[in-house]
């Protein structure tokens, strides 16, 4: 078992990329292969600062007789992706956790992993309990050498009642976990004794669901959320667009209209914010010139009416004010959209995954305009396919969208029932995952301002 278990994270090089190993009689059961997770997590400016990264055992081994060994595994399997520097590039501007049971603190690559901006969570599993000495001191003792070693060490606070109170003494960051249906008073008290008790910890609160709740918990002291907050936000169908981006919306149906390019500049210079920004695009990094352009005319010209289309959805997420929550929800869209696309690579034209990089991008413009999608969506002209993607969650464009909401969502079972109706396997879907994520850091950091115009 353990034989084809090791082959599901080998090198891409050695086997085909779409293709799962086959199963034989032994392996019946066997756990499947995990797939990579990835949820981001805000600090107390709204500002998105980290992400956790989980292979999390699949809901069939939970019950198991296997299950300490296959979490063993797929804490191996995540430890690896870093140890190979998959991640590793990610660790230069976000934090990154990874949450590990007992038997993922041996893996013997840890110990390889960068130091800066990793945080090692010890998560073993909910019913799990520390009463027998020799296992206690086993952790405790090698915890002591990860922090030691370097590493930022985060755990839950139920450590405390659970037989392990000494691993919050140890951690740089602890979590309150679920925080949603706990009440107000029991989590502020909670909040004042952690605080008391460990004053120099950072406080985690999860499965933050809305932005209600992010301020409350920050009214409480908390520093560090994590939640499906970021892309579901309250919905007003009384909200309108507001004028800065109804002008993106124009060049976007002026684009579609097959307007040319003067009558393009035109709009866009009726907000001169927003043409900077145009010209700002076109000079960066991202695109790599070695001569300036200065017309905005020239700079549409050079960069085409699809790749224009393609980036201009991106300024929807620009605001007056620099808000950070969107700029958040531009990182996440972003990443969503890069991997919609990977995934679609092969089996579309370059065209329509020009076209599923659009559809992963609009995916969350309900949250940016915190209206219903059929109201954020009208003012836009959009092909058939998109919008029923976008709309309905139909056709061609959509089974990419869902698979790449699910790799921030969802559990292993819904992501892996997914890749199987496209035919991937977790190797696949993974390697593009992490190949997505780092597109975006590079890209965000290319469209950063130049400081020099401050």
């Amino acid at each position: 078992m353990l034989r084809w278990l090791k082959g599901l994270f080998g090198s891409s090089a050695t086997r085909p990329a779409e293709t799962a190993p086959p199963a034989r009689a032994e392996d019946a059961d066997a756990p499947p292969p995990p797939f990579l997770r990835r949820e981001p997590m805000l600090d107390r400016n709204q500002q998105l600062v980290a992400y956790v990264f989980s292979v999390q055992t699949p809901g069939a081994m939970r019950g198991h007789a296997w299950r300490a060994a296959s979490r063993k595994f797929f804490d191996g399997a995540l430890i690896d992706h870093f140890a190979a520097g998959d991640l590793a590039g990610l660790l230069a501007k976000r934090l990154a956790f990874l949450p590990l049971g007992p038997g993922g603190l041996d893996h013997p690559r840890l110990e390889r992993l960068p130091r800066q901006n990793l945080v090692i969570e010890f998560a073993p599993a909910a019913d799990t309990r520390f009463d027998q000495d020799g296992e206690r001191d086993a952790i405790l003792t090698r915890l002591s050498a990860l922090r030691d070693a370097g590493f930022q060490l985060a755990c839950g606070d139920d450590l405390a009642g659970r037989g392990l109170p000494e691993a919050l003494d140890l951690a740089h960051y602890i979590s309150l976990g679920e925080v949603a249906e706990e009440a107000p008073p029991d989590l502020l008290a909670r909040c004042r004794r952690l605080a008391t008790s460990h004053p120099d910890a950072v406080l985690i609160a999860r499965a933050i669901d809305s932005g209600e709740l992010y301020q409350a918990c920050r009214q409480l002291g908390i520093q560090l959320f994590q939640g499906r907050f970021l892309t579901h936000r309250e919905l007003n169908p009384a909200n309108k667009i507001a004028p800065y981006r109804m002008f993106v919306v124009q060049l976007l149906n002026a684009i579609k209209r097959q307007a040319d390019y003067d009558e393009l500049a035109g709009i866009a210079w009726c907000d001169p914010a927003l043409a900077y920004r145009l010209l700002r695009f076109v000079n960066s990094a991202a695109f790599g010139l070695r001569v300036k352009i200065d017309r905005l005319r020239n700079a549409m010209a050079y960069v085409g009416r699809d790749e224009l289309y393609r980036w201009l959805t991106l300024l929807l997420f620009s605001s007056k004010d620099n808000n950070p929550l969107d700029e958040a929800l531009r990182e996440n869209a972003l990443t969503r959209a890069r991997l919609s696309e990977k995934l679609a690579e092969g089996r579309l034209s370059a065209k329509e995954c020009d076209e599923v990089f659009v559809v992963g991008i609009l995916s969350v413009i309900d949250t940016l305009l915190e209206m219903p999608m059929p109201d954020a969506l009208a003012q836009i002209t959009l092909p058939d396919a998109v919008a029923d993607a976008l709309l309905r969650r139909d056709g061609k464009y959509a089974p990419y969208l869902s698979l790449a909401i699910a790799c921030e969502e969802s559990d292993q079972d819904t992501i892996r029932a997914l890749a199987i109706e496209l035919g991937m396997d977790a190797d696949t879907v993974n390697r593009r995952h992490i190949e997505a994520l780092a597109w975006t850091m590079n890209f965000s950091e290319s469209l950063a301002d130049d400081p020099s115009d401050s």
